[in-house]
């Protein structure tokens, strides 16, 4: 069931809004299941962990400002400082708990460059989002696509998106009240903080990296892999070849190979089980031909 609610129209390529709780929640960060906030920092407002309606089963916090809030105001933010790898291209999710008044969210990435446990604007970095409207009543799923279009950075670190790859510090909700807020306390909720698996990436995979036809006869298998993959190939003369690996923003992973070899079949094990999940592809180069096909990781 969608929400078609108008207030979410504008923004409907960037964020997805969904009613359907059951779903599939992708890798759970928090649930709420232990009852409590275990590494939730909150300010400016009162964050309290509950379970008298809705998620009963795992329980969610309640959110409200500590004072009456009046327009275009910062209400104040709630913090999950837990380490998490978000893989970009995925989808992260949220249950939210909607104000029924003008009100909006920022999602921010916190990433710790220089490893002090704590967030340093002049230092480090983050990935943050554009306001959403809550203005709407009940709950309902927020999953944003961490992607270059919904998420900008922020640093003065000379960092770019590539920082997807390493562990972030945690995930911040900054809250605001807008123009046309009435004015009362704020209040609001969360029940669920995961990672959703864009299923897009993986659509268009089966036994071959690509439906193009491959001068090499090349293909991996399995693809999509868990860990480890073997890349088979095909060379029509006896040549020097390489195979590289890169990742999906093409920085050199692993060289495979880099030698003279016969013509005939071959086979060479990509292992990527340090890798984080993705896109990936590898380079098969030879002074007659370049080719470059594409392959999945997914853990």
């Amino acid at each position: 069931m969608k929400f078609a609610h108008p207030i979410f129209l504008a923004i409907s390529f960037l964020f997805i809004i969904e009613l359907d709780y059951s779903r599939a929640q992708g890798e759970i960060i928090d649930d709420f299941s232990k009852k409590a906030l275990p590494d939730w920092i909150f300010g400016g407002i009162d964050m309290t962990y509950s379970h008298s309606e809705d998620n009963k089963e795992n329980g969610y916090a309640d959110i409200s400002s500590k004072k009456e809030i009046n327009k275009s105001e910062y209400v104040g933010k709630i913090f999950l400082k837990r380490s998490h790898i978000f893989q970009a291209g995925n989808f992260i999710n949220f249950m939210i708990n909607g104000s029924a008044n003008d009100a909006t969210v920022i999602v921010k990435i916190i990433y710790d460059l220089d490893n002090d446990k704590r967030y340093d604007e002049k230092k480090d970095a983050l990935l943050e989002t554009e306001p959403v409207s809550l203005n709407f009543t009940g709950w309902k799923e927020l999953k944003i696509r961490l992607d270059q279009d919904n998420f900008k950075l922020k640093t003065n670190a000379s960092a770019g998106f590539e920082i997807t790859e390493d562990e972030a510090l945690g995930v911040q909700l900054d809250f605001e009240s807008g123009a046309n807020y009435l004015p009362s306390v704020f209040k609001s909720g969360i029940a669920l903080v995961s990672e959703i698996q864009n299923k897009e990436a993986i659509e268009g995979f089966d036994n071959s990296s690509s439906s193009t036809e491959s001068y090499f006869n090349a293909k991996n298998t399995p693809n999509p892999f868990n860990s480890a993959t073997t890349i088979l190939y095909i060379l029509p003369n006896s040549t020097n070849v390489s195979i590289t690996i890169y990742d999906r923003l093409g920085r050199q992973v692993e060289v495979l190979v880099d030698q003279n070899q016969d013509a005939g079949e071959h086979t060479v094990e990509f292992n990527a089980s340090n890798y984080p999940s993705g896109i990936y592809f590898y380079r098969i180069k030879t002074p007659e031909k370049t080719e470059v096909r594409k392959m999945l990781l997914s853990k």
